[in-house]
């Protein structure tokens, strides 16, 4: 869970966007997504399985539409998210990402927006730069 909460800061930063504002947003799309407590938990675990409810793959997608690193047209920003996190110290290729990222056009936004990052953390396509 730390780690997840670093991470988020640590884009949030890269991204130019405070840590107050990525905060902010966090709660916002925990609102206007309607995430239930036990889902909250499960992302702040990056725990990503098929029981994470619709709303929290929703929550996604909405955080990753304030951050910029999303679109409902061509999905995540390959350049944009491997830019952040090479500049918030991280270790990631931009190969993996487009194995992740990849614009399959979901119907449902919300299932492509939290499959594609599933992928990136079940994979463990991120490190730190030693």
């Amino acid at each position: 869970m730390k780690f997840f909460i670093v991470l988020c800061a640590i884009i949030a930063m890269a991204s130019a966007i405070s840590t107050e504002e990525f905060q902010k947003m966090r709660e916002e799309c925990f609102k206007s997504e309607k995430v239930p407590e036990a889902d909250i938990e499960k992302l702040k675990n990056r725990e990503y399985g098929l029981d994470l409810g619709h709303e929290a793959k929703c929550y996604i997608r909405c955080l990753g539409m304030k951050t910029g690193n999303w679109d409902d047209t061509n999905g995540y920003d390959v350049e944009k998210i491997y830019t952040d996190f090479r500049t918030a110290g991280l270790e990631v290729t931009k190969e993996n990402l487009n194995k992740c990222f990849k614009s399959s056009g979901d119907d449902d936004k919300c299932v492509w927006a939290a499959k594609d990052l599933k992928c990136l953390w079940t994979n463990k396509y991120i490190s730190r730069k030693q």
